[in-house]
């Protein structure tokens, strides 16, 4: 072809793309529920829409006392940069108290918590904290369980899956020999097991498949091995666990379980056959610098977790649901979960999900708000007497053109889970109106340093830190008003704010 024709050719698809973007619908042509085509830009999009980004500055002046209250120096001022993106130094965030919301202004909620907390120096205290991806990594459970054992006490990462996570912990280092399988609840190929009976996790690993269940014993044990070992990223109390346990069930047949503290071999036990859910303890003097559970069977038992903790103190577990909308606790076995419970005895239980919930577009989220409020009833059936807080979505931003807008539906998906919780006698949180209300992600990602992953969905590991501090803040608020209530001393009117990670090294 000739370069008048190249040209021709391209000026002509381009004017049909010009037409086609001026009539194509904003909103898109769905196509099914999880397909929506949408162009990329659109007409409107060639001039600039002056999208402003949350001013995070108002969280500023809103806790102004508590600002100087930590020393902050002018240097953490708010930089205007070009489109009016506010980028703001991390450490101003720190300071934000969202007020926990209580149903029907019942205060009362989260009482029996704070009561376990006055005796955490007695009990072990648990938290267990459940989401979606937004907390995967222990990115914001690690630093909120930092807090806690800071000033409660306590030590250890808490329940572990026997497989590490896609998204590597920072907390621990984690390994698992390749031969473990994992099932999980909201796994879609596993809803063919024989049974619901996915623990407190909502997973379990094997290292032998459910088909060689129904074989007879006739081949060779295999072995499998899982360990742990201390992470130079990881805060000094996490480090410091002298109490394992392991959870199991659904074991066939017995099973043998080596324990070698820094490599030496130290505890051996033959375990007998259940259908129940049992669990072995380790209590360890010292802290190990790493250590190693080997497992030896035919058929292989069904392990749901890890616990690493202290005898006493406060522990939180990081409970992910990869890709979960925090829809499936209704299928966990109920008996199986109170047989799990009845040694763990959880003071609080954190639910964080929407962010799978967010993008699929609706005109109202009626329909989330029943599926929300028929899994809180069952959390609080299953774990009776247990307070739940239910922490809202956080912003979400999605592009169009040059610019980042906040998710239509984001509003939609907090109000069904604030109506939820108020329906159920839960506790809500809104992390939403925490950092900054709509448009707020783009100021988390543009941040100094960053907060927020660039798909504008995740926060970061600094940026979960901010996170949890907010969390802890609100929650201490709630926990220090308890103690003037009830004529306890308090420690502090709010707590202490740090503004630097005070990451150590392991020893």
């Amino acid at each position: 072809m000739k370069p008048v024709q190249i040209f021709s050719l391209l000026l002509l698809v381009t004017t049909l793309l010009l037409g086609i973007a001026y009539v194509f619908p904003k909103e898109g042509i769905t196509v099914s529920p999880s397909l929506t085509l949408k162009f990329h830009w659109d007409l409107t999009n060639l001039k600039s829409k002056n999208i402003e980004y949350a001013d995070i500055g108002s969280i500023i002046a809103i806790n102004e006392s508590l600002i100087e209250q930590d020393s902050l120096t002018s240097t953490d001022s708010l930089i205007l940069q070009p489109k009016d993106t506010i980028r703001a130094k991390s450490s101003v965030l720190y300071q934000k108290i969202q007020p926990i919301e209580f149903p029907s202004g019942d205060s009362l909620v989260l009482n029996p918590f704070f009561k376990q907390l006055n005796n955490s120096t007695q009990t072990n205290v648990r938290i267990f904290h459940y989401g979606d991806s937004q907390i995967e990594g222990d990115r914001i459970t690690g630093y909120l369980r930092n807090k806690f054992q800071q000033k409660f006490g306590g030590s250890g990462p808490g329940l572990m899956p026997a497989m590490p996570g896609i998204a590597e912990s920072s907390s621990i280092i984690h390994q698992a020999s390749s031969n473990w399988m994992k099932h999980a609840v909201y796994f879609k190929n596993d809803t063919i097991l024989p049974h619901h009976k996915f623990g407190v996790l909502g997973s379990f690993a094997r290292f032998t498949s459910y088909f060689d269940d129904s074989l007879p014993i006739t081949h060779e044990p295999k072995n499998a091995t899982i360990e742990f070992g201390r992470s130079g990223m990881a805060y000094t109390s996490v480090n410091n666990f002298t109490k394992c346990r392991v959870f199991y069930g659904h074991a066939s047949q017995s099973f043998q379980v080596r324990g070698y503290y820094n490599d030496s071999l130290i505890w051996f036990e033959e375990i007998d056959s259940t259908v129940v859910t049992e669990s072995f303890c380790w209590n360890m003097e010292k802290a190990p610098q790493k250590f190693r559970i080997e497992f030896e069977a035919t058929k292989s038992p069904d392990i749901y977790g890890i616990a690493l903790d202290a005898p006493n103190g406060v522990s939180v577990d990081n409970l992910p649901f990869r890709g979960s909308s925090g829809t499936e606790f209704s299928r966990l076995d109920f008996s199986q979960i109170q047989e799990m419970l009845a040694s763990l005895n959880p003071g609080l239980i954190l639910i964080e999900f929407g962010v799978n919930v967010v993008p699929y577009q609706s005109k109202n989220y009626d329909f989330y708000e029943r599926i929300l409020s028929r899994q809180l009833t069952y959390l609080k059936k299953v774990m009776p007497g247990i307070p739940i807080l239910v922490i809202g979505v956080s912003d979400m931003s999605e592009r169009k053109g040059n610019d980042y807008e906040s998710y239509e539906s984001v509003e939609k998906v907090i109000r069904a889970q604030r109506n939820a919780a108020q329906s159920t006698g839960c506790a809500f949180w809104n992390l939403y109106e925490a950092m900054g209300g709509k448009n707020s992600m783009p100021s988390w990602v543009f941040a100094h340093p960053p907060l927020a992953s660039t798909d504008f969905i995740h926060f970061n590991r600094k940026g979960g830190h901010i996170v949890a501090q907010m969390l802890f803040n609100a929650l201490m608020e709630k926990y220090n008003s308890f103690n003037a209530t009830n004529g306890n001393v308090t420690l502090n009117e709010y707590p202490k704010v740090n503004t630097v990670d005070q990451v150590q090294q392991s020893e």
